[in-house]
């Protein structure tokens, strides 16, 4: 019989650690969600932020694209489009992006906005990925900075996007470890996925426009928004990015009237 050389050997070691860490998330210990919800509400009220202004870029792709194209007057080139753009949040559960292209008078800015999860707007409230990215970031920013409020509004805003608050379990995202809340990480249905060790929200799947649409908060803690808000929110559907906000400037709590929600 032939004995494995080193090689064979330390090929299986290496299979054997990555199965097992792939497997860790599943085997770990999983807070109850009301202790996640806390944690949560913690971490955002330690920011003191009741209103925020972002400003930057919104990129769309494909049918979304051709959307955000039409409302700002603009061409799309290869499939894609990219505006100056802000986006405004403001406690409790309030969001609204505009679009702000060169030469347009403010009165005709294109924009949407959500209020307790109801969408209003003009030019782009009919598009489903501008929903999912207001009601989503509605859902996991624009809450009171008080802890306890703020865990309450997560699971009222979370309950309202469809997910389930009685399951949760491990997973990952961007290579890290989240707790993941209504189900389990490729189930296709409304999760929210909140990272383990910061407890910055990170994703929320949910139903817009008849599909399930991946909305994702990426670059937390970057130079622009650090814990307020995250470099770039993205919403996807499947593996197909639609929509992409991009944060170059943001304030905190600026005078937000309640007459642009």
């Amino acid at each position: 019989m032939t004995r494995p050389g080193p090689g064979g050997a330390n090929a299986r070691r290496a299979a054997a650690l990555l199965a097992a860490a792939v497997a860790l998330p599943a085997l770990a210990y999983v807070l109850p969600t009301p202790a996640i919800l806390r944690a949560m509400g913690e971490k955002r009220a330690e920011t003191g932020i009741v209103s925020l202004e972002a400003t930057g870029l919104l990129e769309a792709w494909g049918a979304a694209a051709e959307r955000v194209a039409l409302a700002a007057g603009l061409r799309t080139l290869g499939g894609r489009v990219s505006v100056p753009a802000r986006f405004s949040l403001k406690s409790p559960g309030r969001c609204r992006i505009e679009l702000l292209p060169l030469g347009l008078p403010e009165a005709d800015r294109p924009h949407a906005s959500v209020r307790d999860g109801a969408l209003a707007g003009r030019g782009l409230d009919t598009t489903a990925s501008v929903a999912a990215l207001l009601r989503s970031t509605c859902a996991l920013l624009a809450v009171p900075p008080v802890a306890a409020g703020a865990a309450t509004a997560y699971a009222e805003g979370l309950g309202r996007r469809g997910v389930a608050l009685g399951d949760a379990s491990l997973g990952r995202f961007g290579g890290r470890i989240a707790y993941v809340l209504g189900g389990r990480a490729r189930d296709a249905r409304p999760l929210a996925f909140v990272d383990k060790e910061s407890y910055h929200p990170l994703r929320l799947v949910a139903s817009d426009g008849g599909a399930l649409l991946d909305t994702r908060l990426v670059g937390w803690g970057s130079p622009v928004g650090g814990d307020w808000f995250p470099r770039a929110i993205e919403v996807h559907e499947r593996e197909s990015l639609l929509l992409r906000f991009s944060a170059e400037k943001v304030i905190a709590n600026p005078k937000l009237p309640d007459a642009i929600f």
